[in-house]
């Protein structure tokens, strides 16, 4: 038997003359393709004891496939696109897929450069989530190869996109604080470079129009989908003495720099201050008080994708099932005190 020590330098030609068969043979055996069923148990049983992994590089080489699919996410510290992550990893390693996962930080000369590193890697398939890339540089990339969007909307591209209604959602939990009585509403968005944060931005304009009820500029804040941002906001609005009764924050992690920012300040939630997030992320149903929120559920939207690329890659056409986003009440919210 072959030492332990020995093992990563072992070679095909190692193991065809141990076999006393041709190299291409066992290359063959090991990519899967005909041989006579004689070599075949041959070479096989030699493999075995010589425990003998091939090179994924050289494997990749024969079969023109490298088995990676390139993720490019805009934070994968985030605890929503971790959650994202976690189906687009449930899927892809039952097909015996590896995901590369790129952060883009909403950069996007950072998006260019990961999407050149999984060029580089040859990956066999790319899942874009969001992001700034341009069109016409998305739809090149459909030319060239496999390409699932998620949360891209407004962009016309030959290729499975995956978008879930944040204008909607945004106004659900807008209306949820309305028909609590409120009327002072604050909403402290993401970034208004970010498609979701226009659109969650929009969803609540929408529904304080649509139910006769004016917005004052100071109502309006900009966060970055992180919790310190939302508590730097909450902060000033106290100390500006600006009058609201309800927070509706662009994601749960803001909602938890709100609810922070509102306990350093002696308010309670929701006795004085009642507060909305979006997404549902775990933790939202475990801090105190729990979290009313708009549910997105991420880690479908990343077992969605996966498929569509897997599908993609066996030449077959992606199937994309309708997700939906739902208002989950907990006990952040309540009616306004008259």
């Amino acid at each position: 038997m072959t030492s332990v020590g020995n093992e990563r330098n072992l070679t095909i030609r190692d193991v065809a003359q141990r076999a006393g068969v041709s190299i291409s043979t066992v290359s063959r055996v090991i990519n899967g393709k005909k041989v006579r069923d004689e070599l075949q148990v041959n070479v096989q049983r030699v493999l075995n004891e010589m425990n003998f992994r091939p090179s994924a590089v050289a494997r990749s080489m024969v079969r023109g496939r490298t088995q990676t699919v390139g993720v490019l996410v805009e934070d994968i510290s985030s605890s929503y696109y971790a959650e994202m992550i976690k189906g687009i990893e449930r899927i892809l390693e039952r097909t015996g897929h590896h995901p590369l996962f790129k952060s883009s930080h909403w950069n996007l000369q950072l998006e260019e450069e990961a999407l050149q590193v999984f060029l580089d890697h040859n990956v066999d398939a790319i899942v874009v989530v969001g992001g700034l890339i341009s069109e016409a540089r998305l739809q090149d990339l459909a030319a060239r190869m496999p390409l699932v969007l998620v949360g891209r909307v407004g962009v016309s591209v030959d290729a499975p996109t995956i978008n879930l209604d944040q204008q909607g959602g945004a106004y659900g939990a807008t209306r949820h604080l309305i028909e609590l009585g409120h009327r002072q509403i604050v909403h402290i968005s993401g970034p208004t470079s970010q498609e979701d944060a226009v659109a969650r931005r929009l969803g609540y304009l929408d529904a304080m129009r649509d139910h006769g009820l004016e917005v004052r500029p100071d109502w309006l804040c900009e966060g970055d989908f992180l919790e310190t941002s939302a508590f730097r906001a909450t902060m000033q609005l106290i100390e500006n003495a600006t009058p609201f009764t309800a927070i509706f924050a662009g994601n749960d992690q803001m909602a938890l720099g709100v609810n922070l920012a509102l306990h350093r300040k002696g308010l309670r939630v929701p006795d004085d201050v009642s507060v909305v997030g979006f997404d549902d992320l775990p933790v939202s149903a475990y801090v105190v008080p729990p979290l009313t929120t708009i549910r997105q559920p991420a880690q479908q939207v990343g077992e969605l994708a996966a498929h569509a690329a897997v599908s993609l890659m066996a030449g077959e056409a992606a199937q994309l099932a309708p997700l939906d986003l739902k208002l989950i009440v907990r006990e952040s919210t309540r009616a306004v005190r008259r």
